[in-house]
């Protein structure tokens, strides 16, 4: 098969199927389990075998001919595979709907890096990546148009403390009375907690992810932004205090389409650089 610039699109079960036969069943299991529960000795043996014919059929897996009945995976998807496995750093885009949640996640390994794409751990899109796509793969992620993006910034910073209120089930803007804000910053917060409330009262976010050996429960989040695509403007929210050991001061941003190009591209920078460390 030629493969040059090929996305390669896997069902859950076949991802299931191909981590498990290449010796990566911890990972195999953890996407499986999160979405069919316990499953019977039986019941997995037939969600794998039907993957098998669905990788024979697709090319990625084929029969060897040697009486013995031996499977043998396409080296192309062996190699996707073997970084996803391996990966011990990535940027990672959450979005979540009503019916599905989509991740994307862009993995290092080898200077190249990959594009992991899933929609509800359902479908998974995998291909080699490189840098001038990652705009457009975030934009794609998050739904995002020009006509989506406010035509001038505004902000307004928080404490932890009035970011808990905000966010809480019973928020009224008369709560603000008391923190401080001129009239235009407590609008602007009316506006963002509508939005917020229109969007489930969910935030969808963009970090970066590193796994170290001591890593018992899972990846430490390195970066953090979080993203609200409003009626009229589209939000992030991120804290501005640089020094980790201080209280947080979280800003709330309207941002334009520059800003959030200029905002995206630092994200990218920063992972590409933290890799070049991590690398050694």
């Amino acid at each position: 098969m030629e493969h040059a610039g090929q996305t390669i699109i896997l069902t859950l079960e076949e991802l299931g199927f191909a981590l498990t036969a290449l010796g990566a069943e911890d990972m195999a299991s953890g996407l499986l389990q999160s979405y069919y529960g316990e499953l019977s000795e039986d019941r997995w043996e037939l969600l794998f075998h039907a993957a098998t014919h669905s990788l024979i059929s697709k090319g990625l897996m084929e029969q060897q001919d040697d009486g013995q009945q031996q499977l043998e995976f396409d080296p192309f998807i062996v190699e996707m595979l073997a970084q996803l496995v391996q990966s011990r750093h990535m940027l990672r885009g959450y979005k979540e709907q009503p019916d599905k949640q989509n991740t994307l996640t862009i993995h290092n390994g080898n200077d190249r890096f990959l594009y992991h794409f899933s929609i509800h751990n359902e479908l998974h899109f995998f291909r080699w990546s490189s840098l001038e796509d990652w705009h457009n793969d975030i934009d794609q992620l998050f739904g995002l148009l020009p006509s989506d993006f406010n035509t001038h910034n505004r902000y307004v910073d928080l404490t932890e403390e009035q970011w808990n209120e905000l966010t809480s089930l019973n928020f009224t803007v008369q709560q603000t009375a008391a923190w401080n804000l001129g009239e235009s910053d407590r609008q602007m917060l009316q506006v963002w907690h509508d939005d917020f409330q229109h969007n489930h009262s969910s935030l969808d976010n963009l970090s970066r992810m590193v796994y170290t050996d001591t890593d018992e429960d899972g990846p430490s989040v390195t970066d953090l932004l979080f993203v609200l695509k409003g009626a009229n403007d589209l939000w992030i929210v991120r804290n501005t205090e640089q020094d980790m050991q201080a209280a947080p001061c979280l800003r709330i941003e309207s941002v334009t389409e520059a800003e959030w190009r200029e905002r995206i591209t630092h994200f990218i920078q920063a992972f590409v650089h933290d890799e070049a460390v991590f690398r050694g």
